[in-house]
């Protein structure tokens, strides 16, 4: 369990503990570390506006070390190049940044900027990382990985509702901590998005990559500010 906690930690964020790295039993903590990463964005949340926007999103980019960041771009250059399935895979395997790649770093970093200034209520940005890495597991369940090998495939392995039970307890607690009404429309808008990902990278890949996978956290959580800033928290 601890192993499995420490190989989360050490493959979302820069924290690098020695460990034996275990892929399957670490998705079960891609929640936890998710709140982890949110305390540091709560605690940036009494910094006065507009220095607190620029903070955390500096803060996420360095404590992922950029790593959806990357896949955020990656995918964006591959769903809008207009491409068949096999192209878009050799699309995300290329390491340089196309158009679209830059265009999706922009608005995707801009529109956070702008949410993480308008949020009122810091203890929401807890969840915010919560809801990323939530929607990730929920992908990885439902989608094959879409190559024969991979930096993700091995968290590919078979899932059991333990890789889910952080995420549903994180969301439970949130109506504990807000106004329960507003979190109800919130998370039934969560779980649209997530179904909406699922049919869009099934219709367009037919299963997932580790690019596809970042991409997912990135928009899931602009998504999410967005939707705490249209619902004043």
């Amino acid at each position: 369990m601890v192993n499995s906690f420490l190989s989360c930690l050490s493959f979302l964020t820069i924290i690098r503990i020695n460990s034996d790295f275990d892929a399957k039993g670490s998705v079960k903590f891609f929640s936890v570390v998710g709140g982890l990463i949110g305390l540091g964005l709560y605690g940036l949340g009494y910094i006065s506006v507009p220095f607190r926007g620029f903070l955390m999103v500096f803060y996420l980019a360095v404590i992922t070390g950029g790593l959806h960041l990357d896949g955020l771009a990656d995918a964006s250059d591959a769903f809008f190049s207009h491409r068949d399935k096999d192209e878009m895979l050799r699309i995300m395997k290329d390491s340089r940044i196309g158009t679209f790649g830059v265009l999706a770093l922009f608005f995707v970093l801009l529109g956070k900027y702008l949410s993480f200034n308008a949020i009122k209520n810091p203890l929401f940005l807890v969840f915010i990382p919560i809801y990323g890495r939530f929607i990730a597991v929920y992908l990885m369940k439902k989608l094959p990985y879409a190559r024969a090998s991979g930096t993700a495939k091995d968290f590919f392995k078979r899932f059991d509702l333990w890789d889910f039970l952080a995420g549903f307890v994180f969301i439970a607690l949130s109506f504990f901590l807000f106004n329960p009404a507003v979190v109800g429309l919130i998370t039934a808008c969560f779980f649209l998005w997530g179904f909406f990902l699922f049919s869009y990278f099934k219709r367009k890949i037919g299963g997932i990559t580790g690019d596809m996978i970042g991409f997912a956290i990135e928009t899931t959580e602009l998504f999410m500010l967005l939707l705490g800033v249209f619902y004043g928290l």
